[in-house]
């Protein structure tokens, strides 16, 4: 799975807006096994951890959110995500991430293709680095 910052549709009229997600094309070979949104306090970070298994499909809801990805090599990218930019990302397994709520009522979905398992954080990124 590639490290990507992606576009979605949004199809408007009077009434409002719909932001659609197909499986065949958005979410190819992705398994969805859970999901759940998250917001945070813009003076603290989230996540830092990266994860064994499971990846993951970061879209925004509201707000504007900062993600911070870093891979074994130590390259990093970070994508703004923003409700009104139609972009979403993918986050493969084995990649650090970090995130930041930059506006206050910023909300993040996050769809894994893993279950919860504690054991299956990596929660240090000194670990991180070491494992092969």
């Amino acid at each position: 799975m590639k490290l990507e910052l992606k576009s979605s549709k949004t199809f408007s009229d009077k009434s409002g807006n719909l932001v659609p997600f197909y499986k065949k094309e958005s979410l190819a070979n992705f398994n969805i096994n859970r999901f759940f949104y998250i917001y945070g306090n813009q003076k603290y970070s989230r996540a830092n951890h990266a994860h064994k298994k499971c990846n993951q499909i970061l879209i925004p809801i509201s707000g504007k959110i900062e993600v911070e990805v870093t891979n074994k090599k130590k390259i990093q990218k970070k994508f703004l995500l923003t409700k009104n930019n139609n972009k979403y990302v993918i986050i493969p397994k084995e990649h650090w991430i970090k995130l930041k709520f930059k506006e206050k009522n910023s909300v993040l979905l996050t769809i894994c293709d893993f279950k919860y398992l504690k054991e299956e954080y990596i929660q240090s990124k000194e670990e991180f680095f070491k494992r092969k």
